[in-house]
């Protein structure tokens, strides 16, 4: 990959990785389904840049299992049972439960390193549930994780849609979750959402424009275009450095710290991601 395309994917890294920072501002004053529904709300009026880039069914999976579900039980961890950093991490679990769905639904062959891997994972993980009290409790743990199987879901999606715009799909998508969001957040989370959205400081706006804008748009399309000039496997190792930013940037922002136990969790679920997604490679040789 030339010296251009490693800088433009380390951009996306770092955008993706300092995103859960921007999320962890936001929840701040926004409650997590209102919030969800509003990243994906001022997103619409791209819409108009955009032709409709895939059928209905891909559009409304993306956007039900990705942006709906994914975000809504992530925010919900992370407004008061989880740390941005830890939840950078622990997201990322959806990588080898997308390899356990795609062998279970379209069978794909799962190589033993991979097994590894993902066993290695599931022992951090539960780890995390050993030393949880400190920066992700057991409901946070537990709300991440099915906020990464719904991830996984969309991947699953995702895979039966190749060469579509993904910025596009990502923008059509941004149709799905804000009146199921706003809803939910009118029954659960208080009577006045559009009062909350209106009371916003400076710094609730630009953590949610980061999150919506930066995120989503500006990572989405450079990701994109750097897929469709390179090989998949050249490009999504390099997903592996978004926790590293993400513990990084929640640690210089936020003053986030992480106990013993955690490390060492996080130590065991990162060598676990490692061997599942680059691990066939490095055997085949």
């Amino acid at each position: 990959m030339p010296a251009r395309d490693i800088l433009l994917v380390l951009v996306v890294v770092l955008a993706w990785g300092s995103n859960f920072t921007a999320m962890k501002i936001g929840l701040e004053e926004l409650p997590p389904l209102l919030f969800v529904g509003l990243r994906f709300a001022i997103l619409l009026p791209l819409l108009a840049f955009f032709r409709k880039p895939a059928p209905w069914w891909t559009i409304l999976g993306v956007g039900a299992f990705i942006n709906t579900g994914q975000f809504a039980f992530l925010f919900t961890a992370m407004r008061a049972d989880a740390t941005a950093g830890l939840a950078s991490l622990i997201l990322q679990s959806q990588a080898p439960i997308t390899i356990i769905l795609a062998a279970i639904f379209f069978r794909e062959r799962v190589r033993w390193v991979q097994a590894v891997g993902i066993a290695l994972a599931c022992m951090g993980l539960a780890l995390f549930g050993i030393a949880g009290g400190g920066n992700v409790t057991l409901l946070g743990l537990g709300l991440i994780l099915i906020g990464a199987l719904s991830w996984a879901c969309g991947n699953l999606v995702l895979r039966k849609s190749p060469g579509v715009n993904m910025t596009a799909l990502f923008v059509w998508a941004s149709l799905v979750p804000p009146l199921p969001m706003l809803g939910l957040s009118l029954a659960w989370e208080g009577s006045d959402p559009f009062g909350q959205i209106a009371a916003l400081s400076i710094t609730g706006w630009l953590a949610v424009a980061y999150v919506a804008f930066i995120s989503t748009v500006l990572g989405f399309s450079i990701w994109g275009n750097l897929l469709s000039r390179h090989p998949a496997a050249l490009v999504t190792p390099f997903a592996l450095l978004i926790p590293v930013v993400g513990l990084t940037v929640a640690a210089i922002m936020l003053g986030e710290t992480i106990t013993g136990g955690e490390a060492l969790a996080a130590l065991v679920v990162l060598s676990g991601l490692v061997l599942a997604v680059l691990g066939p490679r490095f055997v085949a040789r």
